[in-house]
């Protein structure tokens, strides 16, 4: 099995939206969805002659997962997705296909589970675009490689996904970098494999034909299954198109898991010799890696370190006070900018009256959360008095699990949201189940009132940044209140300021 003859899965006519219309495509999806091939290695080692490059790695692929390999360059990356395709033996341990040494297996039982795109692909000269990608039905076509109208759809379905058709007579020699790089994506594509290895499949290609291109995959992973695993040096767009990281570095496993959980910026110094920042994505809210050079950098301090060998101790690098962190962190945080006031004020509550909508979440004993959203209109949540709030649980708006959450353990969290603002207000207290017939009439609708309400005493009241929502589609914007009629986010925190100041002169 040569490097420029194997490819993979595609699943574009779901990338499309299309149904599938033959009963060949269905028993696909069908057996697809019955049986999920796995990939994993155990203590693979792996090199070129005697240098070792990947040393007694055990990795777990997830079956129907986008799982993405990360590390600095001469990691080991393109070398395990080699090993796990057989491209390259190694010199002990295996990597299995279906809990099989995948070196043991036929090469037309493998090429009909997995797929590759290697880094470097190689073509034959003259070969013209049409007939590369029709290669990729190689595995699924008999000894006498009869063309099925099957092949042909899965052919004419991979280039249109990757914007090739276009360019289906043209001789692959004749291309650009770029084109010839979506060629090799539609040639994987057409092969429509239950797993699909990628090694550095955005090389050559612009901004936009790479967000496509991953768009593609998460397409295919989302809707048909597929396993993807792909090979990418930019950590920011593997943050946020995988679902499972694996990180390498010197040809071992340093870290795998969530992006959130595993890209920290302690990784990126110690795996990528970076300094940086790590926020939210503003889009994606996956994390955000900000690179920090010696140049263009708002203040040295944060990124000035200490010189080598001189490395203070844990006593000596602890910030003790406020005016101390001032001097690392200018602004405030922006997931919570404020500590939390008391009770609520008077521009607190002007600010929940205008929300329609608020995110309850009751905790368990064990330690699980269940979050219920609640969308309503203005005021679906009462503020009886500066410590109370209550609302209804609704037919139909029921949550048993937060209500069973609450006996179990009445602590709860409210955030309220405001379309097109950039801050909420985070409400925690302590809940109660109601069944008070006053109460309940009080959210009586067409002069039905709920069989339940639920009282919050409230304890902490604080700001909480909203730029995550500021762009919801939950309404449309003619809906939304004016930002002039609502307290901003300063003005909440004067408010909590000196609300807490009246408590502390009273006490």
């Amino acid at each position: 099995m040569s490097e420029s003859s194997v490819a993979t899965d595609s699943a574009p006519d779901s990338a499309h939206g299309s149904a599938r219309d033959t009963a060949g495509d269905r028993d696909e999806a069908v057996s697809r969805a019955a049986h999920a091939t796995t990939v994993h290695t155990e203590d693979i080692t792996l090199g070129y002659g005697d240098r070792t490059v990947v040393d007694a790695l055990s990795v777990t692929v997830p079956p129907g997962g986008f799982t993405v390999v990360v590390g600095p360059n001469a990691c080991g990356k393109s070398t395990l997705l080699r090993g796990m395709a057989r491209l390259l033996r190694p010199t002990s341990g295996a990597a299995y296909l279906d809990g099989k040494s995948i070196h043991t297996l036929p090469s037309r039982e493998v090429a009909v589970k997995l797929g590759v795109l290697p880094q470097s692909p190689t073509a034959p000269e003259g070969i013209t675009v049409t007939d590369l990608v029709g290669r990729g039905r190689s595995p699924h076509q008999g000894w006498f490689g009869r063309w099925s109208d099957a092949d042909e759809k899965a052919v004419a379905d991979a280039m249109r996904a990757t914007d090739t058709l276009e360019l289906a007579d043209r001789s692959v020699d004749e291309l650009s970098g770029g084109q010839r790089q979506r060629v090799w994506i539609a040639m994987a594509l057409a092969q429509r494999t239950d797993v699909l290895l990628l090694d550095e499949p955005t090389t050559f290609l612009d901004v936009t034909h790479q967000v496509e291109v991953l768009d593609l995959l998460a397409d295919l992973n989302r809707t048909e299954g597929t396993t993807i695993v792909a090979v990418l040096h930019d950590l920011n767009l593997a943050a946020r198109y995988a679902d499972h990281l694996v990180v390498l570095s010197e040809g071992r496993l340093v870290a795998e898991g969530a992006p959130r959980s595993v890209v920290t910026e302690d990784l990126v110094r110690e795996v990528f010799a970076m300094p940086c920042r790590v926020i939210d994505d503003p889009v994606s809210l996956t994390p955000l890696v900000v690179p920090i050079g010696r140049n263009h950098v708002a203040s040295e301090s944060r990124t000035t370190g200490p010189a080598d060998g001189d490395v203070p101790s844990p006593a000596e690098s602890t910030v003790t006070s406020e005016s101390e962190l001032r001097e690392i962190v200018e602004e405030p945080v922006a997931v919570i900018s404020d500590k939390a006031a008391p009770a609520i004020d008077a521009e607190t509550r002007r600010f929940l009256e205008a929300s329609p909508l608020f995110l309850l979440a009751s905790g368990a004993p064990d330690g699980t959360v269940e979050v219920s959203p609640r969308g309503d209109e203005s005021c679906s949540a009462l503020i009886l008095d500066e410590q109370t709030i209550a609302f209804a649980d609704r037919p139909g708006n029921r949550r048993v699990d937060s209500m069973r959450n609450i006996l179990r353990n009445p602590h709860v969290g409210m955030l309220f949201l405001v379309p097109g603002t950039e801050h909420t207000v985070r409400v925690n207290g302590t809940a109660a189940i109601s069944r008070d017939a006053e109460l309940r009439d009080r959210f009586a609708v067409k002069g039905t009132p709920p069989e339940l309400a639920i009282v919050v005493t409230v304890t902490e009241v604080f700001v909480h940044c909203g730029r995550a929502f500021s762009r919801s589609k939950l309404w449309d914007t003619a809906t939304w209140p004016s930002p002039e009629s609502l307290p901003t986010a300063g003005t909440l925190l004067k408010a909590h300021a000196a609300l807490r100041d009246a408590r502390r002169a009273e006490s």
